[in-house]
């Protein structure tokens, strides 16, 4: 029998090279959704969507993380 050199490795590779960009993906939509129902300012929530476009996997995580808290009113006294 002749090797065609598929083995474990690259199998292994292939799946990453899938699984990776996938995971990101819908993390960042994951992100995104939430950020969305979030009651913030526009300009706060343009910079979160950046940073959690921008900056593979740590944006999203940073988001998750710090959890931005959504902005009271400001009363009129």
């Amino acid at each position: 029998m002749t090797n065609i050199g598929l083995g474990i490795g690259y199998l292994a590779a292939a799946v990453l090279y899938v699984a990776i960009p996938l995971g990101w993906l819908i993390l960042v939509i994951s992100c995104l959704y939430r950020l969305k129902a979030r009651s913030l300012h526009p300009t706060t929530k343009a910079v979160w969507a950046l940073t959690i476009a921008a900056v593979p996997f740590l944006g999203a995580i940073a988001f998750l993380i710090i959890k931005p808290a959504e902005e009271e009113p400001i009363r009129q006294e």
